[in-house]
This record gives structure tokens, sequence and C-alpha cells, in this order.
């Protein structure tokens, strides 16, 4: 994979903030082969970008994640609800094939600037 893929990590459009998708990446590899640990840091990814403009994960309003295992679900669900607070952005969960760098879960989402 190359060290600068073709897109952009952060892009505004009007009032709008679109993260491009986050894996559990940090250093250049994954933290773990923990989907809860891979999760945790793909926030964190996340959160480092929101920063940058500002901005927190109560920004944020919607969520695509994809899970490379549809057993991860569950333990998905229970880290991703210790993160993000109720009233919880809108999610959209997708099974796919494989991940970059073989990662377990990946982010997406798009945060609103006040």
């Amino acid at each position: 994979m190359s060290a600068n893929p073709p897109f952009s990590p952060v892009r505004i459009v009007g009032n709008l903030l679109f993260v491009s998708g986050q894996i559990g990446i940090k250093d250049g590899a994954l933290v773990s082969e923990d989907v809860k640990r891979q999760l945790e840091q793909a926030v964190q990814n996340v959160t480092i970008l929101l920063k940058k403009e500002n901005l927190s994960l109560e920004s944020v309003f919607d969520v695509t994640a994809f899970l490379v295992d549809q057993e991860d679900y569950q333990a998905f669900n229970e880290t991703y609800a210790e993160i993000f607070k109720n009233p919880f952005p809108t999610r959209t969960t997708i099974t796919v094939k494989s991940l970059p760098f073989g990662a377990r879960v990946e982010l997406k989402v798009i945060a609103r600037i006040p």
C-alpha cells in the first residue's frame, strides 16, 4: 500500500466535515489483532483529524463502519457504545471481504461544523 494514497483524509463542504476511512493503525502498523483495540485506535485517528478542525466526537452525526468478520459485531457494538454517547450518530455497518493492512474494522465519519 502506498504511503501517500490518492485521497484526502479530510474534506470540508459547507458546514460538513468528511473524514476518510480510518483503521486501527499507529506508526504504520496495526495496534492489535483485536477488533476492540483496532476500533479504539481508529476512533483516536478520527479524533486527531477532528481536533485539527477544532471539533470533537460530539460533532459526528454519521458513521459508516466496515467489518471484515460479522462475528466481531457484538464486540464492535460494545466498544462503540463506550466511545460514542447517546444520542448516537446514525450508523451503517457493512461486512467486507478485506481492509487495508489486514485491519478488522474501518470507520468513515461525517461531522457538523457549528
